[in-house]
C-alpha cells in the first residue's frame, strides 16, 4: 500500500488559505463610505490638541458633473470637557465618463478617493496643508494594514503549529 505523502501539506496549504481568506475578510471594516471616513480622519487631524471628537452627523451634497461634497457635523470636546460644535467638508471631483446603474444606486462612486478642496469651520486649507493631511493620511492607514496583516500570518503561524501537534 502506498502511502500519500503530499497529503500533509495539501492539508497545510488549504490550512493557510483558509487562515489568510479569513483575515482578508475581517478587513472589510465599516459600510461608511470611504470618502466620508477619510473626510473625518482628516478632520480628526486638524483637531490635534482635542481631547475628542464626536460625530453628529453628515449630509452629502452632489454637483453633476462637478463634485461631491461630504459635509460633517461634529463637537470637538477639549481636555477641560468643553465641547465647541464644528463642520468640515471635503470635495471630491467627478470622474465618472457616464452615468451607470452603479452610480445611481451609490452616487459616490462616480467620484474621486480623494478631495480636491477642504474647509474646516469654514477656513478653507490650502493645497500644501491637504496634500500634508492626505499624505499623513494614507501612510497611517498603510501602516495599520501591515500589522492588521502581520498579525493575522502570526495567528496562521499558530494555527498550523498547533493543528501539526495534535
Amino acid at each position: 500500500m502506498k502511502i500519500n505523502e503530499s497529503a500533509p501539506s495539501h492539508r497545510l496549504s488549504l490550512s493557510i488559505l483558509l487562515a489568510v481568506s479569513g483575515v482578508l475578510a475581517g478587513c472589510s471594516g465599516s459600510s461608511e463610505d470611504v470618502r466620508i471616513t477619510l473626510c473625518k480622519n482628516l478632520t480628526q487631524a486638524t483637531q490635534s490638541d482635542a481631547a475628542s471628537i464626536e460625530w453628529i452627523g453628515n449630509e452629502n451634497t452632489f454637483r453633476r458633473p462637478e463634485y461631491a461634497i461630504a459635509g460633517l457635523s461634529f463637537e470637538v470636546v477639549d481636555a477641560g470637557g468643553k465641547r465647541s460644535a464644528m463642520s468640515s467638508a471635503c470635495h471630491y471631483a467627478y470622474e465618472a465618463i457616464e452615468d451607470t446603474a452603479q452610480h445611481l444606486a451609490d452616487p459616490f462612486s462616480a467620484y474621486a478617493n480623494l478631495p480636491f478642496a477642504m474647509t474646516v469651520d469654514g477656513r478653507p486649507l490650502g493645497d500644501a496643508e491637504l496634500l500634508r493631511l492626505v499624505n499623513e493620511e494614507q501612510k497611517r492607514l498603510g501602516r495599520e494594514a501591515v500589522k492588521t496583516l502581520e498579525k493575522g500570518a502570526r495567528d496562521v503561524v499558530e494555527k498550523v503549529k498547533a493543528g501539526i501537534g495534535s
